[in-house]
């Protein structure tokens, strides 16, 4: 088995006041039936018990679409556990090496990165590919303003792994940041909180290919 290609719409949740734990492996799977590829388990500072039973649940809920990979975040215990794709991993989680040697060569790892020498770094420490951002102005980053798209095109022509743009990421601007560069992007309120996750998945799905 050889590693497969890095997805292109990434899912991060659940976000803390969007939508509780327990209703996310469910929204997890209609959004994947919209096109989504990867579905990130994420919660941060909860017990190990806790994020397995989420990300077990999304398991579940995803089946065999081998078209939809599990991701965990900063939690490679869990993801190995539960056979995950991959980990996703902050600046401050293990090294890559680390992750990569519980998780086997065939895993996919990312990096969370907030600048140019983040990037560079994840690069040569053999990240399949990083997460930058925050690119536009976000309520979960109140206050401190986006780094913009062209601080994204920058990037991705310092790298030569794919670059996931996160932060802000609506509809209306996923053109825009694909254009610059951009292998894929993650959303999280933009789904989440949609009435339909199936639709809204659909939508920025399209808008990525109109690149």
């Amino acid at each position: 088995m050889t590693r497969p290609e890095v997805p292109r719409l990434h899912l991060i949740g659940p976000l803390n006041g969007v939508v509780a734990p327990g209703s996310y492996a469910a929204i997890a799977a209609q959004a994947a039936e919209g096109g989504v590829d990867a579905i990130h388990v994420r919660l941060p500072g909860m017990a190990g018990g806790e994020i397995m039973r989420l990300a077990r649940d999304v398991a579940d809920r995803l089946g065999s679409d081998m078209n939809t990979m599990l991701f965990v975040n900063d939690r490679v215990d869990v993801a190995m556990l539960v056979e995950a794709m991959g980990a996703h991993l902050g600046e401050r989680s293990l090294s890559i090496a680390q992750a990569r040697s519980l998780l086997g060569a065939n895993a996919l790892i990312g990096r969370s990165v907030h600048d140019l020498h983040g990037a560079i770094q994840a690069q040569d420490q053999g990240a399949d590919f990083v997460l930058a951002g925050h690119v536009f102005d976000t309520e979960s980053k109140a206050g401190q303003p986006g780094k913009g798209v062209d601080w994204i095109a920058r990037l991705a022509s310092a790298v030569s792994i794919p670059v996931i743009a996160i932060g802000g990421i609506r509809a209306e601007r996923v053109r825009a940041v694909m254009q610059a560069g951009a292998w894929g992007v993650a959303v999280g309120r933009e789904i989440l909180a949609a009435p339909s996750p199936k639709a809204s998945a659909t939508v920025i799905r399209a808008r990525m290919q109109q690149k």
